[in-house]
């Protein structure tokens, strides 16, 4: 994977998995609640793993976050420097 490929997972599975346990919703039950598969949000959440937009869309909506929430919240942990032109 490629460095900035793995700086926005990382990022994404940090947002994700602080707004989960911000919220105080347990891996498993949060899983079963909301028709994830617990292999999903486990890669998802350890974000050294490539994964499709859809399973990311689907944690953001069941977290109760908008997109542009998710989107302002990635912005700002990546920082103003960074780019992805030369990816």
């Amino acid at each position: 994977m490629q460095e900035k490929d793995a700086k926005i997972y990382s990022i994404v599975s940090k947002i994700l998995r602080e707004e989960r346990k911000k919220k105080n919703l347990k891996f498993t039950i949060f899983c079963y609640e909301n028709d994830i598969a617990t292999s999903v949000l486990n890669t998802i959440e350890k974000g050294d793993t490539k994964t499709y937009f859809s399973n990311i869309a689907r944690v953001v909506k069941a977290l109760g976050l908008s997109f542009e929430e998710f989107g302002k919240m990635l912005d700002e942990e990546l920082g103003k420097d960074f780019s992805l032109i030369d990816m």
